[in-house]
């Protein structure tokens, strides 16, 4: 029997109608029996466009044409349950509705089946940061560790690996939401297969190699979703910012902002350098949010300081909503960037446990008043810090590279080095915390310590960098510009995540690590 490439879906255990997984529009190809029936769509038989727009001619018998073929299957798995699969076939993904199939169905039979020594390639996305999405491939077999793969912060969305499974024929097979192989079976013996793809999904045999999976998933689910939106909306209604607020989502040149602008605030001459929340509920009609949708089309912009008339930066308010909420079941689901994350309770409860347990800075912060970007902050803070110094724009070649440049610290007093940022969301704070980390670790190379030290004495600084230097002398603090006054800073879930292990690094290397709430008037 000849092998084929097989993509392969799980049905959510709800949907049990084949006319309620398929898009509106779709016809049957050939029903097999009741359980079992094929839909497509019409290929389209066309003459490549690249044809004519590049060798300016036609060709009769030079055509292009894409496939779609939907399988599905129903499959009583055991004694009593029933499921439907869906293999796909071409471009056959696109006859599925949107939100009918189960999530990490191929990625836990991969993981359950693979052992972890022989992985090839992953997809990730990091959620803790800037919500990178990367993919990384070995070439041979290796462990998942191999990979630069964080179980804190990296959602893992696909897997390829070898396995040593019969009934998959040893070969290389790949999981996400989609299971997908190539294997010698047809329409004639696919039952039993599916079968066994769906005992090797239930299994839990990942938690022993892959533990972390469940601690953070991309939710799909609309219905899930659309309670979650409707609880942000109340909260934000009420102004009840502790559990959800709203943040800048990215990470701004602050130099080059004049303002953050709100459709529909009322005072439209006004200037802000923050997302004011009670300033974003007032600019809806009434005061009062309508639905999640209203959220959406609300626009929150960034005015240029060079031309006001320019936008540095435009976003969805939905974008900008940080925070975490906890459903009437108990499970607890954190937003970032306008996506939301079902957090494992038990991975929750270490992440919050973590940061409460950092250290806090005893240093007397002044409060930071509310008209003042970070520099004016910094420039303050100096001054009023008997003994310290504005380091902050002091930017340090390394690596050799002309653009590769670091700010150390943005103030330093008696062997502390202090950086400082505004709390925006998880993406944005993240750049502090990455600033914190590097500037560490480049500070235990001679070669930078040096470069430093001649700018600090350049400026007649030399009291900062000692010719002796030893981390352990050293305690690095994280100041966040707080709106919230509670003496540790109120930042998202996945900041939490983050700063967890930025902790961990810069601890690692010797330092002492300490944190600081810094009031926003």
């Amino acid at each position: 029997m000849a092998k084929i490439n097989l993509s392969i879906f799980l049905i959510k255990e709800n949907i049990t109608d084949f006319e309620n997984i398929i898009e509106d529009g779709v016809a049957a190809l050939q029903a097999f029996d009741e359980n079992s029936i094929a839909y497509y769509n019409p290929s389209s038989v066309k003459e490549p466009d690249w044809l004519f727009n590049f060798f300016n001619f036609h060709k009769d018998n030079l055509k292009t044409a894409n496939s779609r073929v939907l399988f599905l299957k129903r499959v009583q798995v055991d004694e009593i349950t029933t499921r439907i699969f869906a293999v796909t076939f071409g471009y056959g993904k696109t006859l599925l509705k949107d939100d009918v199939c189960e999530e990490q169905f191929g990625l836990k039979i991969v993981l359950n089946t693979i052992a972890r020594n022989k992985i090839r390639k992953i997809s990730k996305t990091d959620i803790g940061k800037n919500y990178k999405q990367s993919q990384e491939q070995m070439p041979k077999e290796s462990d998942i560790s191999e990979f630069g793969f964080d179980i804190d912060r990296d959602l893992i969305k696909y897997v390829t690996g070898k396995s040593d499974d019969e009934e998959f024929g040893k070969s290389i097979i790949s999981g996400g939401d989609i299971f997908n192989l190539v294997i010698d079976k047809n329409i004639t013996n696919i039952e039993n297969f599916l079968k066994y793809c769906y005992n090797k999904y239930i299994l839990t045999t990942y938690k022993e190699n892959f533990e972390w999976l469940d601690n953070i998933k991309l939710v799909k689910d609309k219905e899930i979703i659309e309670k979650l939106n409707d609880l942000v909306v109340k909260e934000l209604n009420e102004r009840n910012f502790s559990n959800v607020w709203l943040a800048i989502p990215e990470f701004l040149n602050w130099e080059k902002v004049d303002s953050i602008y709100i459709a529909g605030q009322k005072d439209r001459n006004a200037k802000y350098n923050d997302i004011e929340n009670d300033v974003f509920v007032d600019s809806f009609e009434n005061g009062t949010i309508i639905d999640f949708d209203k959220l959406k089309s609300k626009i929150i912009t960034v005015k240029s300081t060079e031309d006001n008339e320019q936008d540095i930066a435009k976003w969805s308010a939905a974008k900008c909503v940080v925070g975490s909420l906890e459903l009437d079941s108990g499970d607890v689901y954190a937003i970032n960037g306008g996506s939301w994350y079902k957090i494992n309770n038990d991975f929750a409860n270490d992440i919050n446990n973590a940061y409460e347990n950092l250290k806090l800075s005893e240093l007397d912060f002044i409060d930071c008043p509310k008209e003042y970007d970070e520099d004016k902050y910094n420039k303050d803070l100096a001054n009023t810090l008997q003994g310290a110094h504005l380091i902050h724009k002091y930017k340090i070649p390394y690596g050799g590279g002309t653009g590769n440049v670091i700010e150390p610290c943005d103030v330093a007093i008696d062997k502390t080095l202090i950086h400082i940022k505004n709390n925006g969301g998880s993406a944005y704070l993240s750049h502090l915390f990455n600033q914190a980390t590097n500037s560490c670790s480049l500070l235990m190379d001679a070669a930078f310590r040096d470069k430093f030290r001649n700018k600090l004495r350049i400026n007649g600084i030399d009291d900062v960098i000692g010719d002796d230097f030893n981390a352990s002398d050293y305690t690095i603090v994280l100041g966040i510009i707080n709106k919230n006054h509670e003496d540790r800073p109120h930042i998202p879930f996945f900041s939490k995540v983050s700063i967890k292990y930025t902790a961990t690094q810069i601890v690692n290397l010797g330092y002492k690590f300490r944190l600081k709430t810094i009031k926003k008037l």
